[in-house]
């Protein structure tokens, strides 16, 4: 009995010091996670942050744009006029008994359209200017602190580790931000500089590889033993945007260093791409269609690009569908920033047919992967001001069905 309760003393005894480390490890494990949620928070606010800038900066640089060509017509036609009023001003000058109403009157137009056309060329040059500028500040963004600083999903590292060879390579940050390291597993990075990569990578290798390990970690333009020379930029729906360097010896191309870049997001559009240079003290912009020359179609659109050369590829420009009993089902286009509800939605179609059956509306949501969501929508809650009306996203579609007895 004696020895059975010593030996019942000497398991609680060891469950006793068991239990404080089994949660201390749990609280370390728990405190590691907390961490590296806290870091890919911040990266992600910070990508954000960093797209939101480029976003405005882009819209900045089109609206300038298309400005510019509107100014440039303005300045086609005023000069047309002009000239056309002055051969008429001209013969009517050299008439016998000219009509002098009829001189008076032309007289007008000349000095009218003389002013409209001096008007319109300085806003077309001050547009310019700022089309320049706006070039200039894209640029400048695009090589930001934080684009240089910051790890970044989508970016490579290249890993050399003095002690074990075996480690040393290139590593592709994944979009859960962390590089997967033979016989260690996952290394969250992103957030992180590289001084603190270097660290966090040195301490998960010393936990169950090497005693000590000594790492330096650089980025890689992506291939190995890569010389590189000029820069070009890329902005817009890249899965990394920001500069990427040139091959030494190699002329890029549009369509190549698209395909070079690393990737797209889902929502790219290839068939408005735009390329924004800075030439001869003027900013230019092209709209390149690269999904027709991916096509095979409009092989010579493509272009040779220059140091400095921003790529932008937009997104597509977000559409809701309509379908059921509406007067006018179909297709909306929603404009930049523009909120628009399912019941706003129906109402813009034309509004419900004979026999639409408001109590059976619902949208029918996307969530990837095949996955569709149905949203019920209460019309009639919803004009009683009971409920929020249901805010559409890109591609959803909003169904008005038919009652069942419609005679």
């Amino acid at each position: 009995m004696k020895t059975k309760m010593l030996t019942l003393m000497g398991l609680a005894a060891a469950v006793a010091i068991a239990m404080p480390t089994n949660l201390m490890a749990q609280a370390d494990k728990l405190e590691k996670e907390r961490r590296e949620h806290d870091e890919r928070v911040k990266a992600e606010q910070a990508v954000r942050d960093l797209m939101f800038s480029q976003a405005a900066l882009q819209r900045n640089v089109e609206q300038l744009q298309k400005k510019k060509a509107d100014l440039q017509r303005d300045v086609s036609y005023y000069k047309m006029k002009y000239d056309r009023a002055a051969r008429d001003l001209e013969m009517l000058q050299k008439m016998h008994t000219p009509d002098k109403e009829l001189v008076d009157s032309t007289q007008k137009d000349v000095t009218y359209y003389q002013a409209r056309t001096k008007v319109a060329e300085e806003d077309l040059a001050k547009t310019e200017a700022a089309l320049k500028d706006a070039i200039a500040k894209l640029q400048e963004a695009l090589r930001s602190p934080l684009t240089g600083k910051i790890i970044l999903p989508g970016e490579v590292l290249q890993l050399f580790v003095l002690e074990d060879e075996t480690f040393n390579g290139l590593y592709q940050v994944r979009q859960g931000g962390y590089i997967v390291l033979p016989r260690v597993g996952r290394v969250s990075v992103v957030g992180k500089d590289l001084a603190d990569a270097e660290k966090a990578i040195k301490a998960e290798l010393e936990k169950s590889q090497l005693k000590s390990a000594t790492v330096m970690v650089e980025r890689s333009p992506g291939v190995y033993g890569e010389e590189t020379t000029d820069v070009i930029y890329l902005a817009g729906e890249f899965k990394t945007t920001g500069p990427l360097k040139t091959p030494a010896g190699v002329q890029p191309t549009l369509v190549t260093t698209i395909l070079r870049s690393g990737g797209l997001t889902p929502n790219a559009d290839l068939t408005r791409v735009k390329l924004l240079r800075l030439e001869a003290g003027q900013g230019l912009v092209e709209e390149v269609n690269v999904q027709a020359i991916l096509d095979g179609h409009g092989l010579q659109s493509d272009l040779a690009l220059n140091a400095g050369d921003i790529i932008v590829v937009p997104a597509f420009a977000p559409v809701v569908y309509v379908t059921g009993n509406v007067k006018n089902p179909g297709v909306i286009k929603l404009s930049q920033d523009e909120e628009l509800t399912a019941y706003s939605a129906i109402l813009r179609s034309g509004g419900f047919a004979r026999f639409a059956k408001t109590r059976g509306v619902y949208v029918l949501r996307d969530r990837g992967n095949g996955e569709k969501t149905r949203i019920p929508v209460n019309i009639k809650e919803l004009q009683a001001g009971k409920r929020a009306d249901v805010i559409l996203q890109g591609r959803d579609i909003v169904v008005v069905p038919e009652k069942f007895f419609s005679f």
